[in-house]
This record gives structure tokens, C-alpha cells and sequence, in this order.
């Protein structure tokens, strides 16, 4: 039996509680140390779920703890300068998303990876909920079995992070690639790469647009629309459009399908989806394959997969007109 893969964590924060969750709950790994900026906050996380080293920065993390991989957990206003940093270690990394709050941070910070040759994973979890598997089956499984149409709605309901201390004017300004390409990835996770994009933008009070309208072709010959009211009441959904057959997800961890018949019916998520946050199982299985066979499958994407989905984003706001 191989030994446990050593997982080095930096930052304390929110998502870093839902990955040790997941490291828990996962056969052969374990956190072998937390880095954060706010000691006290990596203190108690460790204590909880038995980490057994705090590190005052992540020189000291790696010194202290040998880690066979880091897992850069911080907040998106930091990501840029803290992976960077990382590489310098030349260990695997976990990278969440996004990347930098630009896709010129996100293409820096890929080109080093490259450089350095350093294997290294984004993460971007919605690709890997069970609901969104099952519901590409669906529609492979119906007539001629192509997806015709992806929707998308990404509203980002942006007056709430914005009453909120503790994100930072950079964050904000930047926050259709600190948040919206949750979504916007969902367009190349579900179509594939973007052939065409054609896009009408609008700003009401966000200097880089808060209305976003796209039209999209996709190499695979399927159509897409992307529509964001980042003022407006509501919600992310995704809608699939087959031969035959209707899949629905709204809220996104919600599944549903529809048939000719008009004969709806739920898509129920694996159990691992229900224990943890969804997406963090298979996301976490997708990094073990990286790290112990040194390979990246799908769904899983690294930094130049995650600059393409901020290019999409980079779009949408070169497009941007005052209302």
C-alpha cells in the first residue's frame, strides 16, 4: 500500500475547512500543515481537524512538513502573488481558482508552471458534480445524442459582496474573474472550446459592466448563450438542450430532466456529493491521479485551461458600454 500523499494547505479561510473536510473523508492523503496569514484562524482549523503543524509562512510550512504537494487556498486578491511564490518550491500544486484577477496574471503564472515544470491542478468544482456527469449521459442517451444548446445564467447578485469588509476594491473591480467564471467555465466544461463569441455588455453601476449578453458557437458545432444581471434578484443555472430531451439545473446543484412526454424527472447526486460540497470528492481524486500517475484527466484543468475561461471573462468586459 502506497504511503499517504502529504498535503501542505495555505490560508485558513472558508474554502480551506471545506477541502480538509474532503482530505478527511479521502483514503491516502492527510494535511500535514496549514500557512496562513492569520495564525490564530490556522490554529484553531488545526486543532480541529488534527493538522499536526501550524507554519508561519510557506517557506516555513515546507520546511517544517515535507509536503509532497501545497494546495494554495487564499483569497482571489492574493492568488496571483502566493502562487507565484509556490512555484518557486517546484512541489505539485492545487491552485484554487482564479488564477489572478486577470487573465495576464493567470498566463504569467502558466508560463512559469511550464518553465519550472511544476504538474499543478485549478480547481474549478463544478466540474465535477455528479448531477452535471449524469446529466451529459441524459442527453448522450436521447436521439442523435448531441447537446444542441447550452444557456447559462450567471447573475452574481454583486450588492452583496460589496457590503461585505472583506473584500478588497482590487477583488471587486475584478470580480467577474474572481467569481463569474464560475459560470463562464461552465460554458466551455459543457460546449467545449469557443469557436465564436459575440457579446453585448452593458455597465449600470459597475465600472467593468454588470450586464453581460453572449451568443456562442462552439467547436463542436453545439450553440450557447451566457446572460449575467449582476443587479437583478437571481440565481446560476445551466440549461441542456438535446435531441429530444431537456436538462435542468437550477440552483446549479439541483438536477432535473425532461422528455418529449413532458415527463420531468429529478437527477439525484452521488452520495459523496451529499457528505461534502459537491464537486470536492472528484476534484480531490482528480489531483491524487496527478500526483501519484502524473497525469491531469478530465474534467480537471490546469492554468491554461483556467486563462481560457478568463479569456471568455476578458471578453465580456472589452465589450462593456454605458447603458
Amino acid at each position: 500500500m502506497s504511503d499517504p500523499l502529504r498535503l501542505g494547505l495555505v490560508g485558513a479561510g472558508f474554502i480551506a475547512r471545506q477541502h480538509l473536510e474532503v482530505i478527511a473523508a479521502t483514503p491516502g492523503v492527510e494535511a500535514v500543515g496549514i500557512a496562513s496569514r492569520t495564525r490564530e484562524k490556522a490554529v484553531a482549523l488545526a486543532a480541529e481537524f488534527g493538522v499536526p503543524t501550524v507554519a508561519d509562512d510557506m517557506a516555513a510550512l515546507v520546511a517544517e512538513t515535507t509536503p509532497d504537494a501545497l494546495m494554495i487556498l487564499v483569497s482571489a486578491g492574493k492568488m496571483h502573488e502566493v502562487t507565484d511564490a509556490a512555484l518557486d518550491f517546484r512541489l505539485p500544486l492545487f491552485i484554487e481558482k482564479p488564477p489572478g484577477l486577470s487573465v495576464e496574471e493567470a498566463e504569467a503564472l502558466a508560463g512559469k508552471a511550464a518553465r519550472l515544470g511544476v504538474p499543478h491542478m485549478v480547481g474549478f468544482n463544478r466540474r465535477f458534480y455528479s448531477i452535471f456527469r449524469k446529466g451529459i449521459e441524459i442527453v448522450a442517451s436521447h436521439g442523435c445524442g448531441k447537446l444542441m444548446t447550452v444557456a447559462i445564467e450567471g447573475h452574481e447578485r454583486i450588492w452583496k459582496p460589496k457590503k461585505n469588509p472583506q473584500f478588497t476594491s482590487a477583488e471587486l473591480d475584478g470580480w467577474i474573474y474572481a467569481n463569474g467564471t464560475h459560470t463562464l467555465d461552465l460554458l466551455r466544461f459543457f460546449g467545449g472550446e469557443v469557436a465564436t463569441m459575440s457579446v453585448a455588455a452593458r455597465r449600470v453601476h459597475e465600472a467593468n459592466g454588470d450586464q453581460f449578453a453572449a451568443l456562442v458557437e462552439f467547436e463542436s458545432g453545439a450553440l450557447g448563450q451566457y446572460t449575467a444581471n449582476w443587479h437583478s434578484p437571481g440565481g446560476w443555472s445551466v440549461t441542456l438542450y438535446g435531441d429530444g430531451v431537456t436538462v435542468k439545473f437550477q440552483p446549479l446543484e439541483k438536477g432535473t430532466w425532461t422528455d418529449t412526454s413532458f415527463t420531468t424527472r429529478d437527477i439525484e447526486p452521488d452520495a459523496e456529493d451529499i457528505a461534502v460540497k459537491p464537486g470536492f470528492t472528484g476534484q480531490m481524486n482528480a489531483f491524487v491521479t496527478l500526483l501519484r500517475e502524473g497525469r491531469l484527466d478530465p474534467p480537471a484543468q490546469d492554468l491554461d485551461g483556467a486563462a481560457a475561461t478568463m479569456r471568455l471573462a476578458q471578453r465580456l468586459v472589452a465589450a462593456v458600454k454605458p447603458r
